[in-house]
């Protein structure tokens, strides 16, 4: 069954090496540039040279690709992670600092994500906490501080929930932090010059600010600002949990769900003038590609909107193909791609199970529908996909969401069949909102229904988690676990496609390995 996969899927063979090399690189990392760069130029000139031999070796081609695609894992992993190296000092010291984001509004502070640069004239990203006064609050995007502050390592000592708040920096390629108090720092100028990619996210405050202006404010706006434009710092911990509870955190991350809501939004508009105009089709595929990535662009390119996005755009170009390219190897050279631009991603909670939901999703869903009877009514065949949807998406993300949030919601079957209706509505008409901007009379009575759907869907979910046992808490798993229980996985779909006793005895040996481990990681924990 593996081997058969490999073969429909070829480019599983190039993510696997990869991953094992980007692991080995996060685990095994050795701060030294010079040679990363001679293993790398190596390590193409060893492909190369196997490339040249395949026609008399065609073994050797196979290996050295492996071999090097293990090592490009580790050498751009260790590339990225020596961008965070640097030399603290236990003294406060005076740097220049350039404001890159927006700042943050924080209790006593103002969050200013900040290139650093040192003496030397190297430039690391820190996260500066700018005391609040009169002055700090007239911060922006753009300024050029001259700062005295002792910088600081990141640390895990404040994390009681045994989150890895140093590889989350890492990852996001933040060196440090440091807190700069009153007085202790001086504005030296201003850069008006922000980019393509800043302007884009200047109109997403305007529309965030067309919002306030509409009426919305409270929970609605936030769960509105997260639908649409990404911005999730206004979610209240109520409201997050809430949803978590529910078992629907994923509507409020953007995702597969939202693009596809979109791409399917552009081809209902598109698609009669294709049936007119033949020669418009290819013209108005590039514009809903260019639509896509200017909306993942807009909404700060998250790793599942980027997933997304490179998906949905390979699904667009495929259109012209009677062949369509198979969904699995399109999820696997979509990582492969963005592991390749960016090797931590790999470690990123959001990556992981974006992928792993979309593949459970791929694999299972067929599976479990086939187990279902066909019904005949439409409305009972869009909840029957919705039912095996969830329950082949759940299955593939559950561990996961256990190992990194140690909560499973007993009623997410329940929670989705309800919410993404409602979230389909939501979407629509967020965008007949802002189409209906020339005719603010109309605009206003569309935002009216808008914020009456957003409100029904916070009650809504709000109900579901007051039902008995609406989530399991305070599970703890680790990544050996997570690890079998995907292995058990594999080994039922096996037993599944051929039903020998050998396979059904191979997915039972599996299972209790699993539970035997947890059992004894559980006495372990006492």
């Amino acid at each position: 069954m593996l081997s058969a996969a490999l073969q429909r899927h070829p480019s599983i063979r190039l993510l696997v090496p990869l991953v094992v090399g980007i692991v080995a690189g996060w685990y095994l990392h050795v701060p030294d540039l010079p040679g990363l760069w001679l293993s790398f130029i190596v390590s193409w000139v060893a492909f190369l040279a196997a490339y040249l031999l395949s026609k008399r070796f065609t073994w050797l081609f196979g290996w050295v690709l492996n071999i090097c695609l293990v090592c490009w894992g580790y050498i751009l992993t260790s590339w990225q992670l020596a961008q965070t190296d640097f030399i603290f000092s236990d003294q406060r010291e005076a740097y220049m600092a350039v404001v890159k984001e927006a700042p943050q509004e924080k209790p006593r502070t103002f969050l200013l994500p900040s290139d650093i640069l040192t003496p030397e004239g190297q430039s690391h990203r820190f996260l500066l906490y700018v005391a609040k006064d009169s002055t700090s609050s007239r911060l922006n995007r753009g300024d050029t501080l001259f700062i005295q502050a002792k910088l600081q390592a990141p640390n895990n000592d404040a994390m009681t929930d045994g989150f890895d708040y140093v590889g989350y920096l890492k990852r996001k390629g933040v060196t440090g932090t440091a807190y700069v108090a009153a007085g202790r720092w001086q504005l030296r100028g201003h850069n008006d010059h922000v980019g393509w990619i800043g302007r884009l996210q200047d109109y997403r405050t305007m529309v965030l600010g067309r919002y306030q202006q509409l009426g919305f404010a409270g929970d609605s706006y936030a769960v509105l600002s997260a639908l649409t434009t990404g911005v999730k710092e206004d979610l209240s911990d109520e409201l997050r949990e809430t949803y978590s509870v529910a078992g629907v955190s994923h509507v409020l991350a953007l995702s597969g769900l939202h693009i596809g809501l979109i791409y399917g939004f552009l081809l209902l508009f598109f698609m009669p003038l294709w049936r007119r105009v033949s020669w418009f089709k290819p013209f108005s595929l590039c514009l809903v590609i260019a639509i896509l990535w200017a909306f993942a662009i807009f909404t700060g390119l998250s790793t599942s909107v980027i997933r997304s996005a490179i998906m949905f755009s390979i699904h667009a170009i495929a259109s012209f193909r009677e062949e369509k390219p198979a969904s699995l190897h399109v999820l696997a050279l979509t990582a492969f791609g963005m592991l390749l631009f960016r090797p931590l991603w790999l470690f990123d909670v959001s990556f992981q199970l974006s992928f792993v939901a979309v593949a459970s999703i791929m694999i299972l869903q067929p599976k479990l529908s086939s187990l279902l009877p066909e019904p005949s009514l439409w409305v009972a065949k869009k909840m029957k996909d919705i039912l095996t949807v969830s329950i082949a998406a759940q299955i593939g993300t559950a561990p996961l969401v256990i190992l990194y949030f140690h909560r499973f919601s007993t009623h997410f079957l329940l929670s989705n069949l309800l919410v993404l209706p409602l979230i389909t509505l939501i979407m629509y008409g967020a965008v007949a909102m802002m189409l209906t901007t020339p005719l603010p009379a109309l605009q206003q009575w569309v935002a009216n229904g808008l914020d009456g759907l957003i409100n029904a869907l916070n009650g809504l979910l709000h109900q579901l988690t007051r039902l008995p046992m609406a989530s399991i808490d305070n599970l703890w798993t680790n990544a050996l676990e997570v690890m079998l229980f995907y292995c058990c996985i594999y080994l039922f779909l096996r037993y599944l496609n051929l039903r020998t006793a050998s396979r059904a005895i191979g997915a039972l040996s599996g299972i209790w390995l699993l539970v035997s481990c947890h059992l004894l990681f559980t006495i372990i924990r006492l």
